[in-house]
């Protein structure tokens, strides 16, 4: 149970850009059984694997790269894989929100909004009042985020096994500076003769060392060994402030094509996605749950890690995941088809901070055992997390939480199931005091639960 949340459980100055990689053999993707028949499929990994350049090398300018997805076994005979690749490959997972139940708690909205983001102007006719909201400047956001971003090559051998993104993140206890990544991106450098680089937009190609990986919430650190002139940190936005509909852009190196941009908006917030992720020696495969941002920016393979950021140029959130159509991972030809996933920034950057000061990470959790069900709530079965026990001495047990509560919003967050509020209770920090709606013997109540962590 130790890792259920519920209980014990200088470079060149080149500027010239997009560079490209070039690709080699994609290998299959791992999947996972949607937890509702039509649910989408989830993909995590979205670092991109197969790619044979030499290790670390800064590749020459191209100024008319061909978009071409690249085709399984284009250059060799299929290779036997007894198990899953994970900076490469896309796995499948679930959209926890489409449990039964419904979606509202990927509907759900946050109460405050960002604040410098964009203005705002008032339209009126005789029978309706219509906002309209300026466009972000991309051109400069983009221009001037892309100094902070870079591409992650995980190689061994001098050979590149992996390909990511990640972005510049300075600690507010720190004077230096390190990169935040995916865990999956990076997870197969963390072992003898790994080896990690950091590719910049001016080209410049630094080598990095993992200063830790927490793999339930998908989240890594670097350290650069030298870093480049002129390069800063990327600035932090609030990612609780968000709303449904505000504009985003995902920066990145998807399919090894660098300095990519895409736009979209907030599609939605507080969904739960689950997906599989490399562990550590003691635990190979952990499960991570992320209660995240979806956007339809475009975010593809070689994505993850990189940041989302909002209007203002503000990163908020970590691009980790997208969906893919039934059947397409498995056969190699999943892309983007407008649903991805980032982690929060506020979570991201909380675990983040963990691992620069101690390695390790920390996670909230309530001190239950529970199960996914459904209840009667003023005349209407919603779905729910079912406590199936109470850990003695949990925050639960100080909270009033009973055996055989049905738990049906958190902080007046619709949950839908089980890993519905494991993703809402992951999302907060230590300390933090959450407000639990419960319906016992058929009549709602709200306790607030003080969170610990472990």
């Amino acid at each position: 149970m130790s890792n259920n949340p519920f209980g014990p459980g200088s470079g060149p100055d080149d500027q010239s850009f997009p560079r490209t990689f070039p690709p080699a053999e994609q290998q299959p993707q791992q999947s996972a059984q949607p937890q509702q028949p039509m649910a989408p499929q989830q993909n995590s990994g979205y670092g991109n694997n197969g790619y044979q350049n030499s290790f670390g090398s800064a590749p020459a300018p191209d100024h008319t790269p061909t978009a071409v997805t690249p085709q399984p076994g284009a250059t060799s005979a299929p290779k036997e894989r007894k198990g899953p690749s994970w900076g490469g490959v896309i796995a499948i997972a679930t959209v926890a929100a489409l449990l039964a139940g419904g979606i509202g708690a990927g509907a759900s909205y946050a109460l405050q909004s960002l604040q410098n983001t964009s203005s705002e102007q008032e339209t009126s006719t005789a029978d309706e009042k219509i906002k309209t909201a300026d466009v972000p400047d991309w051109a400069t956001i983009a221009s001037d985020a892309a100094k902070s971003v870079v591409a992650i090559q995980v190689g061994r051998d001098g050979k590149v096994g992996e390909l990511g993104s990640g972005f510049v993140y300075k600690n507010k206890d720190s004077d230096s500076l390190f990169i935040v990544t995916n865990n999956h991106v990076v997870a197969s450098g963390d072992s003898a003769g790994g080896e990690v680089k950091a590719v910049f937009r001016s080209g410049a190609t630094v080598a990095a060392e993992i200063v830790g990986r927490d793999p339930e919430t998908d989240v890594a650190v670097l350290k650069m060994k030298d870093v480049p002139r002129g390069v800063d940190a990327l600035p932090v936005g609030n990612s609780d402030a968000l709303k449904v509909g505000e504009p985003v852009m995902a920066l990145g190196n998807p399919l090894g094509l660098a300095d990519t941009v895409t736009t979209g908006i907030v599609s939605a917030l507080n969904r739960p996605v689950a997906t599989a992720n490399p562990g550590k020696s003691d635990q190979p495969e952990v499960a991570t749950i992320t209660n995240a941002i979806q956007t339809d920016a475009a975010i593809n393979p070689g994505n993850s890690g990189g940041p989302l950021v909002n209007g203002a140029g503000k990163v908020i959130g970590v691009n980790s995941s997208a969906a893919a159509l039934p059947g397409t991972a498995e056969n190699g030809q999943a892309g983007s088809i407008g649903i991805g996933f980032a982690i929060p920034i506020a979570q991201a950057t909380w675990i983040a901070d963990q691992l620069i000061d101690t390695g390790q990470a920390k996670h909230a959790y309530l001190g239950v055992k529970i199960v996914s069900g459904d209840v009667s709530r003023s005349g209407v079965t919603v779905g729910s997390a079912v406590v199936d026990g109470v850990e003695n001495g949990s925050p639960a047990e100080q909270g009033g939480l009973n055996k055989g509560d049905h738990i049906v919003a958190f902080n007046d967050t619709p949950v839908n199931g089980a890993v519905s509020l494991q993703a809402l209770t992951r999302s907060k920090k230590e300390g933090d005091t959450v407000k639990l709606t419960v319906v016992r013997g058929g009549h709602p109540t709200d306790l607030n639960v003080t969170l610990a962590a472990k």
